[in-house]
């Protein structure tokens, strides 16, 4: 499995499914939105077994690997991917093996005499309750 990862973000994009369309528009897999220089739909990523193909999709301002223009290209895990003035590398992503252990946060709740009919000018019920709560 692969991911693009943005240094700059420090955020990774999961490669998974088959295709993968890349630009500044929100309805894109890997949306850029706040790059001006993307196009709407700039390139797109498509999966050839284990591999992974990137096409231009003749946007204005080109995609560069390795800084190179390119028109398609199979990429290889370490590529340097230059969409618009956003620089992405390609890298495997680790998949843990075993078992994942989930991070959980243990809330405990103290039960207040609270008049949940009486209006609240400042809102709403968590108002209340933290009203209550800082009154003991």
């Amino acid at each position: 499995m692969y991911q693009l990862y943005d240094d700059n973000k420090r955020l990774g994009y999961a490669l998974t499914g088959l295709i993968k369309e890349i630009g500044r528009s929100e309805e894109c897999d890997i949306a850029l939105s706040d790059d001006d220089s993307v196009s709407r739909v700039h390139a797109r990523l498509e999966k050839d077994g284990d591999e992974w193909l990137l096409v231009d999709l003749g946007s204005t301002n080109g995609t560069f690997v390795n800084g190179k223009r390119i028109k398609e290209v199979r990429l290889q895990a370490g590529d340097s991917l230059e969409i618009g003035d956003t620089k992405l590398r390609f890298l495997p992503l680790k998949v843990a093996d075993g078992p994942v252990k989930k991070k959980t946060t243990n809330i405990s709740v103290r039960k207040e005499n609270i008049d949940a009919t009486r209006p609240d000018p400042s809102g709403g019920l968590f108002s209340r309750v933290k009203t209550a709560l800082k009154k003991k």
